[in-house]
């Protein structure tokens, strides 16, 4: 299945809320119970649906045990709502969200939720707090898995970074990053493994981990002429780590840490130290048009 993505601004929005116990094995009926709860609780307070049923996942489902979720219903605000209904009424701020709709039975709809997360990555997104289904045609409406549409909605905001993810060994890509920014003027001028620092000081255990300090003399001295403070951002951090799919390569933007500290005068060098950088990650995806 094709999966398209777009990032839209929600607007505010009253919801009803009921925090309900589902289990992966059975969620189906979970979903159908909750919209049915949600139902029954919005008819007695008089409340009048404006949108599709949700559920907000605040943790990975997991394979086999139950999970508390909150079923959502946006609704009309003007409740009625008593203490035993087991409800409240939220306001929903406006948000920025990433969205993708999935066709067909919940089993496979794992595939929607990598789609959206490779989009993310690939766009310069990140996601910023839990998942949200919106059941546009439930289990509630149809009988026929190939028949549920179910959106797919993550809050996510600008990444503070400049990423590329790499299909290869970790090992292999610290190597080629080196290389990367080499080739691009900038020198290494720290090295720091942060999974053998935690492993060995504080007994903590992460994925494979190294920060790498970049700077470009040329670009640091236009940037120290310009403030004797663009110290405070140097090297430039690029991150190299292991995640479930391989391993991530990401580097800190200029641009954003320039306008963290309110210093315009440094705009000119941080944007040309952007492009520096987002090249040399660009050749970690393309080796042979960097090595033609």
């Amino acid at each position: 299945m094709e999966y398209r993505v777009n990032v839209c601004e929600t607007a505010p929005q009253a919801v009803l809320r009921i925090p309900l116990e589902i289990r992966p094995d059975l969620l189906s009926d979970g979903i159908v119970s909750g919209m049915d709860r949600l139902a029954e609780v919005a008819e007695k307070a008089g409340l009048v649906a404006s949108g599709a049923p949700t559920i907000t996942f605040h943790r990975e489902l997991p394979s086999e045990e139950s999970i508390v979720v909150d079923f959502g219903l946006p609704i009309e605000a003007a409740p009625a709502l008593g203490p035993s209904s087991g409800a409240e009424l939220v306001i929903q701020p406006q948000s920025l969200v990433a969205r993708t709709c999935h066709r067909g039975s919940y089993a496979e709809i794992d595939a929607g939720y990598r789609a959206l997360r490779e989009w993310l990555r690939q766009e310069g997104y990140r996601p910023i707090g839990p998942p949200t289904e919106a059941y546009l045609i439930g289990p509630d409406e149809v009988s026929d898995p190939r028949l549920l549409i179910t959106e797919i909605r993550i809050p996510v905001a600008p990444a503070p970074s400049i990423a590329v993810h790499l299909d290869t060994g970790f090992d292999e890509a610290v190597e080629a990053t080196r290389n990367a920014l080499r080739e691009h003027g900038f020198g290494v001028v720290t090295e720091f493994d942060l999974q053998a620092a935690l492993r060995e000081r504080a007994g903590e255990h992460i994925e494979e981990y190294v920060i790498l300090g970049a700077c470009n003399p040329q670009l640091a001295g236009r940037a120290l002429d310009a403030d004797r403070e663009a110290g405070l951002l140097l090297p430039c951090n690029v991150v190299v780590r292991a995640d479930e799919t391989g391993v991530v390569v990401e580097a800190a933007d200029p641009d954003l840490l320039v306008h963290v500290m309110a210093r315009p005068e440094l705009a000119p060098v941080a944007a040309e130290a952007r492009r520096m950088l987002a090249a040399a990650l660009s050749d970690l995806t393309h080796p042979a048009a960097a090595a033609g």
